[in-house]
Parts: C-alpha cells; sequence; structure tokens
C-alpha cells in the first residue's frame, strides 16, 4: 500500500508547494466524513476560500481531497482587554515585549478520497493537488488519469498555488440525456450572465458530440444582436487569450448566425422593417399567420384574465377556425363581433355554445385589443405573414429571436410560439434542413417567463414540463435571471448545472443558498466579473471558476 501511495503522492500533488499544513482533530472541531480541519503552516501565504487542498495520511494509505470552506485566525490572546493594555493601555504602536502565538485553522469540506472510504480521515499532511488530481478529485477522470466522460469546458479553476485547470462538465449532464439545463444569476451588470451563457456557448459549439442547433431570444438591448462580431476586448486581454488556447477553444466570433426581428408597421422603399436595434439589414423580419399561432394566443393573457372559463372558451373558438376555417385575425373578429350582436339581440340566452356570455364578452374584448396592442407580431393590415423559419435551423448554426422592443405579453407570445414549434421539430412533427440531436433555448430574464410563487400560466407550465422532461426530447433550457429566487423553484432545481455570480446579500439570505457556508457566501458577496461559482450535479462541491472574455462583441460597443 505504501508504494502505490507513493504513486499517487507523485502524480496527484504538487510537489512544488511541499506541505502547507497538517490534519488535527480535536475535541471541540472533530473530523467526520464530510470535513477536516488542518492547521496552516505559517509561512504559507496563497491559500484562501475556495481553495483545493489534499490530506496525505502520513503513513501514504490514502490522499482525501476537500475544499476550503472556512478559516480561521487564533491567537494566545485571552480578550481584547489584554491586548489593549499589552499596548501600554491603548497605544497601537507600542510593540508588545512577546510576541502573540497566532495560528490559521482551515476547514475543508471533502471532495473524495482515493481509497473511495466513507469515514473521518487520521493525522496527514496537507498538500495543493496537482492539475491532474484536481481532474481526478471532481470526478474528470480516473486513477489513472483516463478521462471518464466527454467533457464541455466551462472555465478555468484556479487554485492558491498558481495552477490552472479547465473544469470539464458532462455533455451527457449539461444537453442531455442523463441531465440537462444550465442556469445562471447575479446581480445586473456586475455578475456577467450575458458573457458567461455565451463563453459556454462558444465551448459547446466547439466540444460537442451531438448535433445542436441554438436558438437565442433577446429580451435586452443589443446584448445578443452582433455575436458575429469580434471582441475587441478580447485581443488585449492575454489571459482570455492563453486560456481559450489551454481549453482549445478557438477565440472567434460566432459564424452561421441569422437574426430575426417582428415586422414593424412602415416599410422603407417597399421592404418590411423591423422592431430590432439592429440596423445594418442584417435582420429578417417575421408575423404571424393566426391558424399558426391559434395555441400560442392563451400567453397573450394576464394572469388575472386566463382561467378554466376562458380556457374552455378559448377552445371552443379553435374549433371554428379549424371548422369555418378563419385564416386571420380580422376575420376571427368579424365572426365574434357577429356573434356579440346575436347575443345582444337574444337577452334571454346566456351562452353561447356551452359558456356563458359573460365569459365570452370578456374573451371577445381581450381579443379586440390583440389587433392594436399586437400589430407586426400578428399579420394584420398592411403586414404579410412571415413565419420564424426554425425548420431551417441547421447543426452548429444560431437563431436570434430579437424581441426586446416588444411589451411583455408580446414577448412571452413570442417564447411561447417558438417553444411549442422546437418541440414539433424534436418530436419528428417537423422536419429541418439536416437531423438535429437537440436544441438549446437560451433565454434572459428567466423570472418574466417562469417566475416563482403560485401564478399560473401556460408559458410557466410550459417551462415547468421543459426542464422536467425536455432532455428525453433533445430540448435543453439555459436560462439567466438576477435572482434565483424570483424563478420557479421546479425549473432552477432542474437544472443539472448553475453559475452563481455576484449576489447581494438579501438574495443569499434566501434557503436556497443554505448550502453553502458563511465564508463562501461572503466570498460571492465579493465575486469580480468573469468569475462565478459552478454547482454541477456531478461534481460533489462548487467550485469558483474564472472563464474568459467573450468571442464575440457585446451589443452596446457596436457602433453602425
Amino acid at each position: 500500500m505504501v508504494e502505490e501511495g507513493k504513486h499517487i503522492f507523485d502524480r496527484f500533488v504538487n510537489p512544488d508547494k511541499g506541505i502547507i499544513g497538517k490534519t488535527v482533530s480535536t475535541e471541540r472541531e472533530p473530523h467526520t466524513s464530510a470535513d477536516f480541519w488542518f492547521w496552516l503552516a505559517k509561512q504559507e501565504k496563497d491559500i484562501q476560500i475556495g481553495d483545493m487542498v489534499c490530506a496525505r495520511s502520513v503513513n501514504d494509505e490514502d490522499l482525501t481531497f476537500g475544499l476550503v470552506i472556512e478559516m480561521r485566525s487564533i491567537t494566545d490572546v485571552a480578550s481584547f482587554l489584554t491586548d489593549f493594555l499589552s499596548h501600554d493601555a491603548g497605544d497601537p504602536k507600542i510593540i508588545p515585549p512577546t510576541d502573540i502565538a497566532e495560528v490559521v485553522v482551515i476547514r475543508a469540506s471533502i471532495i473524495k478520497n482515493y481509497s473511495e472510504k466513507t469515514r473521518p480521515i487520521g493525522r496527514s499532511y496537507v498538500h495543493f493537488p496537482s492539475e491532474p488530481g484536481i481532474q481526478f478529485a471532481i470526478g474528470m477522470v480516473d486513477k489513472d488519469g483516463k478521462p471518464l466522460y466527454h467533457g464541455i469546458t466551462a472555465g478555468i479553476f484556479e487554485n492558491g498555488d498558481g495552477i490552472k485547470c479547465p473544469i470539464e462538465i458532462d455533455e451527457k449532464f449539461l444537453v442531455g440525456p442523463e441531465g440537462a439545463h444550465f442556469n445562471v444569476s447575479g446581480i445586473s451588470g456586475l455578475a456577467s450572465k450575458t458573457s458567461s451563457l455565451l463563453f459556454l456557448l462558444k465551448s459547446l459549439q466547439t466540444h460537442a458530440h451531438k448535433k445542436l442547433g441554438y436558438i437565442l431570444i433577446n429580451v435586452k438591448s443589443k446584448d445578443l444582436l452582433y455575436l458575429d462580431k469580434p471582441n475587441p476586448q478580447l485581443k488585449e486581454n492575454e489571459w482570455s487569450l492563453e486560456s481559450y488556447k489551454k481549453m482549445k477553444i478557438p477565440a472567434k466570433e460566432f459564424d452561421n448566425l441569422r437574426v430575426f426581428a417582428p415586422a414593424a408597421r412602415n416599410k422603407v422603399r417597399g421592404k418590411q422593417i423591423s422592431k430590432s436595434l439592429r440596423t445594418d439589414g442584417q435582420v429578417e423580419t417575421f408575423s404571424f399567420a393566426l391558424p399558426d399561432i391559434k395555441y400560442d394566443i392563451p400567453s397573450l393573457f394576464s394572469e388575472e384574465d386566463w382561467d378554466d372559463k376562458m380556457e374552455g372558451v378559448w377552445h371552443t373558438i379553435m374549433e371554428v377556425i379549424d371548422q369555418k376555417p378563419i385564416v386571420d385575425f380580422v376575420g376571427l373578429l368579424k365572426y365574434l363581433n357577429d356573434e356579440m350582436s346575436a347575443l345582444a339581440r337574444n337577452q334571454d340566452q346566456m351562452n353561447w355554445r356551452g359558456h356563458h356570455r359573460a365569459t365570452f364578452g370578456k374573451m371577445v374584448n381581450r381579443l379586440r385589443t390583440f389587433v392594436e396592442r399586437f400589430a407586426g407580431v400578428m399579420a394584420t393590415a398592411g403586414i404579410s405573414p412571415s413565419d420564424i423559419p426554425l425548420d431551417q435551423l441547421k447543426p452548429g448554426h444560431i437563431f436570434v429571436i430579437d424581441i426586446q422592443m416588444e411589451g411583455e405579453a408580446a414577448q412571452k407570445f413570442i417564447f411561447s410560439r417558438v417553444m411549442r414549434k422546437v418541440r414539433r421539430i424534436l418530436e419528428g412533427i417537423e422536419k429541418t434542413a439536416e437531423p438535429l440531436d437537440g436544441i438549446v433555448l437560451v433565454i434572459d430574464e428567466l423570472n418574466k417567463f417562469g417566475p416563482a410563487g403560485a401564478s399560473r400560466s401556460p408559458l410557466k407550465h410550459d417551462l415547468i414540463d421543459i426542464t422536467a422532461r425536455g432532455r428525453s426530447l433533445g430540448l435543453v433550457l439555459f436560462g439567466a435571471e438576477q435572482f434565483a429566487s424570483a424563478v420557479d423553484m421546479q425549473i432552477i432545481d432542474n437544472c443539472a448545472s448553475s453559475f452563481i455570480g455576484r449576489t447581494e446579500t438579501g438574495e443569499l439570505g434566501n434557503s436556497r443558498y443554505s448550502q453553502f457556508s458563511n465564508e463562501i457566501k461572503a466570498k460571492i458577496l465579493q465575486l469580480p466579473q468573469g468569475r462565478m461559482l459552478l454547482k454541477q450535479s456531478k461534481f460533489t462541491q462548487p467550485l469558483f471558476i474564472r472563464f474568459p472574455y467573450p468571442p464575440c462583441m457585446a451589443g452596446e460597443q457596436y457602433k453602425e
């Protein structure tokens, strides 16, 4: 066993740093099967919260990896008053006649041990792990260093000793079928949510074995409108360029990009223009015909308006649309107005096709407002219908659907329409130009579409269903929001991977963050841009990682 112990010590421990501390189990802080304590060598100054360490037993029988989650500085000073008096009753410039004994004590949460035993560790020397040691600890490789899965790089783990290790997520747990879905949260403007998503998409596009198409929903300004333009910040950042090489990802803007936006009412020289902040002529317009969106109309209603009675009326109206048939919204309103007039002439008639006349009247009144409120999104007078050609999506291609100039109700409606058509494609009901193994659907401001609480909406139900069962179809959701607590718990909990960026104190007080120590939370409060806490269902502990600048330009930087 000693010979094997020396072997794993050579491969999994950083020999350049040497021993940085020694474990100790005390009466008040005993070792458990979940964590261990060690005191830090006096000369060691580099270690911090979130670093990875490994404890090598003194007889070389085992190696245990842990994540630093708590640090304490302990002295032999009995009280503040004792120290105050030793400084000549309060002169901080005074040097006391005797040195104060001080020790830094660290608690590490166990990630993995070499022997795979579930028991407290004994007396051990503490080291920084090598890069292969880090990879073994989180389950990327086996004891011989062979990869255990096909990985998608999520960023770089930088340990206290300076080792930089790319962290890879199992493709099967990122885009299915074993697990799926990704979420990123953090303070707007400080957490780099969009940048982290774009980097991850570039990594996925580069390394994925699956044939994936990508649909990005742009709901904020120009965030996702210029993915085909190079990022000037990247060229000036040496760390980012080196990281792209280390992760074997090309530091190049996205190819095969198409941008779509709703049609505007006006035309220029007979050509339909779009409701988009990108005005270089590269945006394609869309406007939905009634038969194509009849199943999506419910998403236009407010949560207060939509209930079982309204849903029943709408199902009857859909039957009428198919039977007549009614081909556009103007024709539908003409039919409904005629039905309302008939009801007005017969005051004794309390029902319309089995529904109370008041509920039917409420439905008609809401539909009348839609023509004006959602002109452009719906094909009405002067705007020809043209659907988003999702059937033309190919492996590796990106469709950006720009809806940031629409109101919240229209955004939800378009998103609902896109999701329904994506499902039909993945179920084989509609065909694409080339076969796809899956589609990654990216949406910012996820709290708009799947808010927390008991509120009910067809769109929220669809999002919950996607995260619960979408991976079996190949439908994967990548979402982002400021506060994870603002999104329905079922959606967040079904995401196998997540990034947590810089977050406010109030949010960290939510029960969703209860598994983190106070020190981990304090670090999340101070995370700079470009750094995230990565949680992944296959990792036993979360990791602080760093990611490079995205390869494409932030929308606000582009000057047309």
